[in-house]
């Protein structure tokens, strides 16, 4: 049996959103959504041109964003 690379089973169980999902999640515009992709925030992968990003990682980024006068 082949021995599965470390990185293909840290995307096996999770939830991919659409980026109008990301934008509705967040209340950002597209270009800020294409902003923090370019800037490396967010990660995504595209399938039939259309881009997906993980879930997990839009929870942490809007962790990471949130300052204590949001609570």
């Amino acid at each position: 049996m082949k021995p599965e690379h470390p990185k293909s089973s840290a995307f096996k169980d999770e939830h991919w959103m659409t980026a109008d999902e990301v934008q509705r999640f967040f209340k950002i515009s597209r270009s800020t959504l294409y902003r923090w992709c370019k800037q490396k925030q967010l990660p995504y992968t595209t399938m039939g041109g259309t881009r997906y990003y993980p879930k997990y990682f839009t929870l942490n980024l809007m962790q990471h964003n949130m300052r204590w006068e949001d609570l």
